[in-house]
This record gives structure tokens, C-alpha cells and sequence, in this order.
């Protein structure tokens, strides 16, 4: 998008083993971030960078050993992270657009090349799936042809951060869920990692 060129859709290293894949691109935290970012900044490393579940995202990247240096620079990837879907959307607005599946599918259609081309060219070990609709975006993905490697399914961050645990009684940011979360990223990195 031209207001915000900074904004590749991917970030980190697209030759590391251990790639992460987000259902889309959030446009209301790209606004966000753009908004309070000075010019200096704009960098593609505001990219999963602006609310607390980018943070705890990151946190878990750096103790699993996926990222080095500080948290919050572009820097010591160890590890890739994109979207199925490369567009950038306001969340509540794709919700209601996504009760339609043939929303989500022809947009599975139309990016599942570019996709693909990323995964050929960066032959990962695995894609950690960022939550459910990661999950069935990537499968119809598959049924369609997308060769991948292994998956594997993990909590999305923001869930983590923003929402109460369905069937629990545990709420946004409880310490067992933000443990949780770091433990599944570190075992994919002990399983995958070069």
C-alpha cells in the first residue's frame, strides 16, 4: 500500500527452518503504529510490532533462541513471519466480510502462489500457524496444491493477550496462557531449528 511502504507483509529471515503464518495483515494496527511512529522509525520492523500480543510474539521468538538481540529491534532473526493472506484488512470489518467463506477462499486462491513462491524459495522445516484461521486458510491452501512441510498449530498471540481462554475461566494476558504460549515456541524451535 502506497501510505505505508514499509509494510512487506513478511519480516525476519525467509532462509530460517522455522517460519510463523498469520491469517492477514491487521490494517488497524498498521494505521496505528504509523500514527505514533516517527518518520525515522517506519521501518518493515513495525511489522508485528504494536500491541502487546507483537510484544509477547517476539518475547517468545527471543527465548526460544528464533530471534537475538533486543525484542523490539529489526534485527538476529532466526526465523520467518508472514500471512496466507497478503492484504492488509481492519479485523472487525474481514470478520463480516469472512461469514462468507467465499470471502476467505477466493482470497486463499488469489495468494496462494505468492505463497507458495515464498516457501520454494526459503524451503522451511515447518509453518507455525498462528491460530484457527491460520489453520483453515492453509489447509484449503493445501487442498488446493500448496506444498508445504510440516505444520504445526499454536494459539495466536493476540488471543492470548486480548481475549479470555474459551471453557476457562482463565482471561486475556493470565500468566499459565503467556507461559503456554512461550512453551509451544520454544519446542517447535528445539524441533525444527538449523
Amino acid at each position: 500500500m502506497s501510505d505505508y511502504p514499509w509494510l512487506t507483509g513478511c519480516l525476519g529471515n525467509p532462509n530460517a527452518s522455522v517460519w510463523f503464518i498469520g491469517e492477514n495483515p491487521s490494517l488497524n494496527g498498521v494505521i496505528n503504529v504509523n500514527k505514533r511512529s516517527p518518520e525515522t522509525e517506519k521501518t518493515e520492523n513495525l511489522q508485528w510490532n504494536s500491541h502487546a500480543g507483537d510484544k509477547l510474539l517476539r518475547e517468545a521468538m527471543t527465548d526460544a533462541g528464533l530471534k537475538q538481540g533486543p525484542v523490539e529491534l529489526n534485527e538476529g532473526w532466526n526465523c520467518y513471519i508472514t500471512n496466507a493472506i497478503k492484504e492488509p484488512e481492519i479485523v472487525t470489518e474481514r470478520n463480516l466480510k469472512k461469514r462468507n467463506s467465499d470471502y476467505w477462499k477466493v482470497q486463499a486462491e488469489l495468494w496462494l502462489p505468492i505463497l507458495q513462491q515464498q516457501i520454494d524459495n526459503g524451503d522451511p522445516k515447518v509453518l507455525v500457524l498462528l491460530g484457527g484461521q491460520s489453520e483453515k486458510i492453509i489447509h484449503y491452501m493445501i487442498k488446493l496444491g500448496l506444498k508445504v512441510p510440516a505444520t504445526e498449530k499454536i494459539h495466536h498471540y493476540s488471543y492470548i493477550m486480548m481475549r479470555p481462554e474459551s471453557g476457562t475461566n482463565r482471561g486475556p494476558r493470565h500468566p499459565d496462557r503467556i507461559a503456554e504460549f512461550k512453551a509451544s515456541i520454544k519446542s517447535i524451535a528445539k524441533k525444527y531449528s538449523r
